[in-house]
């Protein structure tokens, strides 16, 4: 008995602090692990072309992405428009996608609660989180300045910021509209009088490494046993997939759609793995989970974690005490004073399998196979840690609601029993 999943698209579950920023243990109960902003650039000019991927990479994110400008003010209200429903009028099928997303809600209240008592006090903190949440100049209230200060941004856009990932964080700078190739690999100029003024479309739109800017932690961003704590373009670069052109956008953008399913979803999460009821035979029986369709390990990250589970029963279906067994698929890390320090990992590389058995006592009649998904543990046990603090009523408020959200969201992508034939 061997399930397989094939990929569907439900509504994704928000993550409860967002995707990127691993949480500090102990007492300050700050954000800890944030991807590093890169040095300010007061302005973008409309003469670059972001025509190779050095420059691509090194220009188009440079972050916090530097303000639309004036050049926006050549547009039409709607074709400036930051704000993502303004870009559904015409796009609707991807507003529509977005808005089922983890990315649309990037500054979550579990970000947010943790951001509320920072952002007076200390705005390089907080640039640091919002460079992956929310990293378009308009969505930070205060903006560094050459010689270090922080001062207040007259482009703030508060309602833009709590939406997090935006249209335009992928496709708009210096006031103009970037994409992928068309369908049929052409990537010729838009036709006088199209909407925007045209976009300027580059095959780095479906490389994987346009994703690599937050979903890949660089430099001197804690790497407990070698690997940074967000890790996926290393993990995927490292597998077979490149080789087979299978890149980040394949599996989480499948025709074009703006999905991003991940962890939260059980279809997708299912669709990446192999789980096999090994037996009943030579009096064990277990389960076998293998890593068949993930690109990266199962699972990135180090926030979830994936319980596998086999408990036998007798004829009555009972629980037969001390007739079950269960492993935890995850990279458990911790911070203490000397940094963060990797106290296990177990999960599972592309095609690797892990296996998990126990021996048939007498008077068992059926086994329960069980694989249930936390996506959000690491970030629930913080969330706990945090409510027994003292912290501001407005903190404790989105800190609450995000460890609700942690609370409700595991799920299981096997629950099954089989006769044991005794």
């Amino acid at each position: 008995m061997t399930p397989r999943r094939s990929l569907t698209h439900g509504k994704a579950r928000p993550s409860a602090a967002g995707l990127f920023c691993a949480m500090a243990l102990g007492a300050s109960a700050l954000l800890s692990g944030c991807a590093e902003p890169e040095e300010f650039a007061a302005t973008i000019t409309d003469v670059r072309t972001f025509s190779t991927l050095s420059e691509f990479l090194g220009g188009y994110w440079t972050r916090p992405i530097p303000a639309q400008g004036a050049t926006a003010g050549a547009l039409t209200e709607l074709d400036a428009s930051l704000q993502p429903d303004s870009c559904g009028t015409c796009h609707v099928q991807q507003y529509a996608d977005w808005q089922t997303t983890v990315h649309s809600e990037a500054y979550s209240p579990g970000l947010s609660g943790q951001l509320v008592t920072q952002e007076e006090s200390n705005h390089g903190f907080v640039r640091s989180c919002l460079t992956c949440h929310a990293p378009l100049s308009e969505q930070q209230a205060k903006l560094p300045q050459a010689d270090g200060r922080y001062l207040a941004n007259p482009d703030y856009d508060p309602a833009l910021r709590d939406h997090g990932m935006v249209c335009a964080a992928c496709h708009a700078r210096g006031g103009k509209r970037y994409g992928p190739p068309r369908r049929d690999g052409s990537t010729s100029p838009s036709a006088e009088g199209s909407p925007h003024g045209g976009v300027t479309r580059s095959a780095y739109f479906e490389d994987s490494r346009f994703c690599a800017g937050c979903h890949q932690f660089s430099g001197n961003l804690p790497a407990p046993n070698g690997k940074y704590l967000e890790n996926t373009f290393a993990e995927w670069e490292a597998s077979r997939y490149p080789a087979e052109g299978t890149s980040c956008q394949s599996c989480h953008m499948p025709d074009r759609r703006h999905l991003w399913r991940g962890i939260h979803d059980p279809e997708m999460t299912a669709s990446g793995v192999t789980i096999e009821w090994i037996g009943p035979a030579a009096g064990q029986v277990g389960l076998r989970v293998t890593n068949t369709g993930t690109g990266h390990m199962f699972p990135t990250y180090v926030t979830p974690s994936v319980i596998v589970r086999v408990s036998l029963r007798d004829g009555d279906n009972n629980d037969i005490p001390g007739a079950s067994r269960e492993a935890r698929i995850v990279r458990q890390v911790a911070s203490q004073p000397g940094g963060w320090v990797e106290i296990s990992d177990t999960r599972l590389a592309p095609d690797s399998s892990m296996t998990l058995t126990l021996p048939l006592p007498d008077g068992a009649s059926s086994a329960l196979g069980e694989v249930i998904v936390l996506p959000d543990d690491f970030y629930r046990n913080q969330f706990e840690g945090m409510l027994s603090r003292t912290m501001t009523d407005s903190a404790r408020v989105l800190i609450g609601q995000a460890h609700e959200r942690s609370v409700a969201s595991p799920y299981h992508i096997l629950n099954d029993t089989i006769p044991l034939g005794r």
